[in-house]
């Protein structure tokens, strides 16, 4: 951490020193200071990267001081900026930058206390961005590596390496949220200085700069670690630079505006979407120069940003080179379901109906704290605005109201329909003029058309609008002055601007204290504050915390692997697709396809685990799962140098993944097989196999260690076969079959471990989505630590209904219960399968736990499970025999023999002998009063097996 502050200090310092040698303005060096060090790490990073010491905190520590030193002596040379006279270079009022200063003091305040005490926790930062950073550290280079997340190779990389050097030193991760929270700071000041460099006055800026900044999403973005913010601070100073240049002429000043446009560049990709506009603006500016006879003026300015923009290629290009080198592609296409393919009218309309429409009435929805007010407005929002809402045209699903409170969902308040209606005024009343607020407004109208255009709606895209919400904001500026030279519309710009500042400060506040991620509710309180991270399993926690280096073997996209990497200090982790003997290797699977590869899914892989009871050394072991239903992960670990550990308890199998394309058709045709835990110290042989559907079979590889081999199939199958047996004598040691099914359970439903299951259905445990519809259960609740009883569901009715909707290939229905009486000492249940009594359990005891596990054959189409609280009584039930018999009332109705005295006899006679049930009278009690409380479950399952 000191050596972290140390560097902090020394390159602020010198970078604040080479830039009083570049601006004459203390707010422009302020701005020079931050681009010049975000500069500095970048080009530290590239350089120790070529060298592969980017891992290496001393390398690290000399390299950017030395360039930052040099830096500072090179600039010495140059004369010093004179400091010269702007348009509306006057004084702000002193009694509104009390209000500005009061204002933002406990909204920075709060900030501060959140970004200290909560650690990263946004979904992209866990998942990509500091994973990637992660890695980058362990490799000792930018170079790609095997993962399942291509947003960690392919995307742009100058934010993360701020990361980067936060990370090589190993402080507390609290220490990158003030990354973004500087950058709030410096997008402020920026905006100030944008809006006096388009003429605007003083008090007129610095009410700009507030409306940016209390904007619900750029505060959002201030305790964050996404690069959006980051990226507009960049953008902003590159602006303001561009501008100097347009009064200095100095190159000092262009060449500024061009590292801030490579750093923004190679920052996000978002930034590509001001592209149109900027081309079009330089078009209009060379037909001014050559309606006035000013073309050599035109083409001089031209020449004076060949250097800048050499310099901003190189900055922003190195994602993209490494892209080229490494696969032949500067991005991939893994994210194009994102952008309008094929391009649709249709869907631009949409598209920018949702979005703005969003933008202008999601404000609405928090002035109140109830989420059922929000579920209506919702359903209210779509059936108003959006009758026929077509999901081609979007990728995630349709929410105009946001359903939780974060900075992935958020909008901007009403600060942002204000900026975006000031903009599009100053682009009609400045047009003509070479006002540069136009220029601003164009550029961010012209984002707005160019992102319509070319993506498809999402929810979680609304961080994305901070850089254009940024870039307008001057705009606010422009509207506050031209507002001054009429009474009226002084006082209606007056009262705009009150009950936006009301309306801000009150989102704010909403947003610090009740923010799902990083709420201050709790440290307003004086609470302590809820866990940032999620907890990982137990023996999941406790493996990954000892190892000085892990090898992450990652499959899913989505997956947050940075939860892997925060448990122990200074660990190094790599991400290489061959098992290294000498770390510790984490492999996450999907848990869709454990066991079992599906037709009808487009995974990429499967895998399934191989038991190897007599396994001589440590091999794989299961760690846990962590995520439910279509998102659960599960984890597995193998220790390093495995082949000289002795198995434990818990390691002895081996790990089989079978990897190949995920679409139809062929997708098999160039699968290869990744083999782990197998060691040559084990002496055993790991074979597999195929069984065609022409009832053939072919071996697709043998393996003596782990390994990876190729194995093409390339007609249709039935399952994978794995089999493990000893080397010597040949004697099977463990085997596992695969098998190619359908998948037919719906989406949210998660795959089972054993693959004849069909479905699982927890009613107590799992999540409210079912596919058993129950009647007669209260809703879950629990736990109750002081009573001593986990998550519960009460049965409230005499009667617990199970239906189960018509499945294919169901041959097996598994009932598993666990229950407890609680209010009653004693009780009888009944289980009845579609009318007909299966089993009956008497349960005595008010606080035991009575656990039961009940197998049941289904009928064909919808089968009909029901629990009865019944009362037992003194005699047989002989009607109930013979509906249970239907051959001995045939016989009595043949031999007109009176019912239940033939049902006696036959029982006596033959039945007790042939072990047939006999229940006594029974029937359905109900508890008097309204309370009914029968008794209540901690497990109900449901598990639907197919014929194996």
């Amino acid at each position: 951490m000191y050596l972290f502050l140390l560097h902090s200090l020394l390159l602020l310092g010198a970078s604040f020193g080479a830039a009083r040698h570049l601006t004459a303005r203390t707010v422009d060096r302020f701005l020079a200071t931050a681009l010049l060090s975000w500069g500095n790490l970048v080009v530290t990073s590239l350089l120790l990267s070529s060298l592969h010491r980017l891992g290496e905190a001393g390398w690290f520590f000399r390299s950017s001081l030395l360039l930052a030193a040099a830096a500072w002596l090179l600039l010495r040379r140059l004369p010093p900026p004179p400091v010269a006279a702007e348009a509306g270079d006057d004084k702000f009022s002193g009694r509104l930058l009390a209000v500005f200063l009061l204002t933002l003091a406990p909204l920075f305040y709060a900030s501060i206390r959140i970004a200290g005490t909560y650690e990263p926790n946004n979904y992209d930062s866990l998942s990509y961005h500091l994973p990637r950073v992660m890695f980058y550290l362990g490799q000792d280079s930018l170079a790609h590596f095997s993962t399942g997340n291509d947003r960690q190779i392919y995307f742009p990389f100058n934010y993360n390496l701020l990361q980067l050097f936060g990370l090589i030193y190993h402080p507390p991760l609290q220490t990158l949220n003030f990354i973004n929270l500087a950058s709030w700071v410096t997008a402020g000041v920026a905006v100030y200085r944008l809006a006096r460099l388009c003429a605007c006055s003083a008090n007129a800026a610095l009410i700009a700069a507030w409306v940016a900044l209390t904007s619900t999403q750029v505060l959002a973005q201030a305790t964050a670690t996404t690069n959006d913010l980051p990226t507009g601070a960049g953008l902003l100073c590159t602006l303001v630079f561009a501008l100097r240049w347009r009064q200095s002429r100095r190159a000092r000043e262009a060449l500024l505006a061009g590292a801030g446009a490579g750093l923004t560049l190679g920052a996000k990709l978002t930034v590509i979407f001001f592209a149109p506009a900027a081309g079009l603006i330089g078009l209009v500016l060379a037909w001014q120069h050559w309606r006035r006879g000013a073309v050599r003026e035109f083409f001089q300015g031209v020449r004076a940003w060949l250097a800048p923009a050499a310099l901003a290629f190189a900055l922003a290009a190195p994602f993209a080179l490494i892209n080229l080198a490494e696969k032949g592609q500067w991005i991939n296409h893994t994210y194009d379901h994102t952008l309008n393919r094929p391009f649709s009218l249709a869907c631009v309309a949409q598209t920018s109906r949702a979005y703005l429409t969003q933008l202008f009435i999601e404000p609405l929805h928090r002035f109140t704290l109830d989420p059922g007010v929000t579920e209506k407005l919702n359903a209210w929002g779509g059936q108003k605005f959006f009758p026929h809402w077509n999901k081609a045209y979007a990728f995630s699903p349709f929410y105009l109201f946001p359903p939780d409170l974060n900075e992935d969902h958020v909008w901007f308040g009403f600060a942002g329909p204000f900026i975006l209606l000031c903009a599009a005024f100053c682009l009609l009343r400045f047009r003509r003029a070479p006002a540069p607020v136009a220029w601003l407004a164009g550029l961010g109208l012209g984002w707005f058309g160019a992102y319509f255009l070319l993506n498809k709606w999402s929810l979680y895209n609304q961080r994305y609008f901070v850089l254009v919400i940024l870039v307008l904001s001057p705009c606010v500026a422009a509207i506050v002055d031209t507002g001054r030279a009429s009474p009226f519309f002084r006082r209606l710009t007056r009262d705009l601007l009150v009950v936006l500042a009301l309306t801000a400060l009150w989102f704010a506040g909403h947003y610090l204290l009740r923010n799902t991620n990083r709420p201050y509710a709790p440290l307003w309180a004086g609470e302590p504050p809820p866990p940032a991270l999620s907890a990982l399993p137990p023996l999941m926690n406790l493996r990954l915390a000892r190892p000085a280096k892990v090898n992450i073997h990652s499959t899913d996209g989505n997956e947050r692997t940075f939860l892997f990497m925060a448990q122990g200090r200074g660990q190094e982790f790599v991400a290489l697709d061959a098992v290294t003997p000498d770390t510790y290797n984490l492999f996450s699977e999907w848990g869709f396809p454990r066991k079992v590869a599906y037709s009808n899914i487009e995974q990429e892989s499967s895998y399934t685990l191989v038991a190897v009871p007599t396994k001589r050394t440590a091999g794989v072991e299961f760690l846990g799962t962590m995520g439910q239903g279509e998102i659960a992960i599960d984890y597995y670990g193998l220790a390093a140098r495995a082949g000289e550990v002795p198995p434990g308890e818990s390691d002895r199998n081996v790990l089989v993944e079978f990897y190949y394309e995920p679409h139809d058709p062929n997708r098999y045709a160039s699968m290869s097989l990744k083999v782990a835990g197998l060691n040559p110290a084990d002496q055993a042989r790991l074979t597999v196999g195929v069984d065609y559907d022409d009832r053939t079979s072919a071996t697709l590889g043998v393996f003596t260690r782990s390994g990876t081999a190729p194995a093409p199939v390339t007609k249709p199958f039935r399952r994978f076969t794995v089999q493990v047996t000893d080397q010597a004598s040949g004697a099977k040691l463990g085997e596992v079959d695969v098998p190619y099914l359908i998948r037919t359970l719906p989406p949210d439903v998660e795959a089972p471990d054993d693959p004849a299951l069909l479905f699982v259905d927890e009613l107590v445990l799992a999540p409210a989505q079912s596919r058993i519809v129950p009647e007669g259960l209260a809703a879950p609740e629990g736990p109750y630590a002081q009573w001593n009883l986990p998550r519960i569901r009460w049965a409230k009715a005499p009667v617990v209904r199970l239906e189960i909707p018509e499945t294919d290939q169901l041959a097996r229905v598994e009932l598993e219960f666990s229950a407890r009486m609680e209010v009653r000492e004693s009780a009888d249940l009944d289980v009845v399968l579609n009318g007909q009594l299966v089993q009956s359990y008497h349960l005595a005891g008010a606080h035991g736990w009575f656990t039961h596990t009940l197998r049941l054959v289904p009928s064909p189409g919808k089968n009909v499970i029901e629990l009865h609280n019944v009362a037992v009584g003194t005699e047989p039930d002989w009607l109930d025999y013979l509906a249970r018999y239907p051959d001995v009332k045939n016989y009595l109705v043949a031999q007109q023999i009176p019912l239940e005295k033939g049902a006696r006899e036959h029982y006596e006679t033959f039945g007790k002998k042939e072990h047939r049930v006999l229940y006594h009278q029974r029937r359905t009690e109900t508890l008097p009063g309204s309370a009914q409380l029968y008794y209540l479950f901690r497990t109900l399952r449901v598990n639907g097996f197919r014929q194996p």
